[in-house]
């Protein structure tokens, strides 16, 4: 099944809880870390309605000191020289990072999750606005808008 039929999917599933927070997005005046956003659990079958500033505690992510690690090996920097690279420039934080990221299961980073907010303020600027619906299977997670229109 393709990516775009699996979100509609979920879409109609979880359409009750997309339309109460389509209506609460509606009525905020402007577009912060408070602005309604939607996270399907897909392997629990149930939505929560909740603010965009509450996905950190929502999903299991890395720690920051972690993304420059990331991104360095993202863009072809070698495991030992990025890892060298970010432990001179961050030291313990760095390893402290990298000891709960082996004891841990996270899905995203925590560069993901400010790309989700920004996500979400591009939502919410567009006409008709458009919400913020954040979908978690068992091995990754997606983030996609649904417009309000829909209501």
């Amino acid at each position: 099944m393709d990516i775009r039929q699996t979100l509609t999917t979920l879409a109609e599933e979880h359409k009750d809880a997309l339309q109460t927070a389509m209506v609460r997005l509606m009525i905020q005046p402007s577009w912060s870390l408070e602005t309604t956003m939607v996270l399907m659990q897909t392997e629990k079958g149930f939505a929560t309605i909740g603010p965009v500033s509450a996905l950190p505690s929502l999903l299991e992510h890395t720690r920051p000191e972690l993304d420059t690690f990331l991104r360095l090996q993202d863009e072809g920097m070698d495991f030992e020289e990025a890892y060298q690279h970010c432990l001179e420039e961050q030291g313990q934080d760095f390893l402290e990072a990298c000891e709960v990221a082996e004891k841990g299961r996270a899905l995203l980073t925590y560069d993901t999750l400010v790309e989700f907010a920004a996500l979400s303020q591009k939502g919410f600027a567009r006409n008709p606005r458009e919400l913020l619906v954040v979908a978690k299977w068992p091995d990754y997670v997606t983030a996609f808008l649904v417009s309000c229109q829909l209501l």
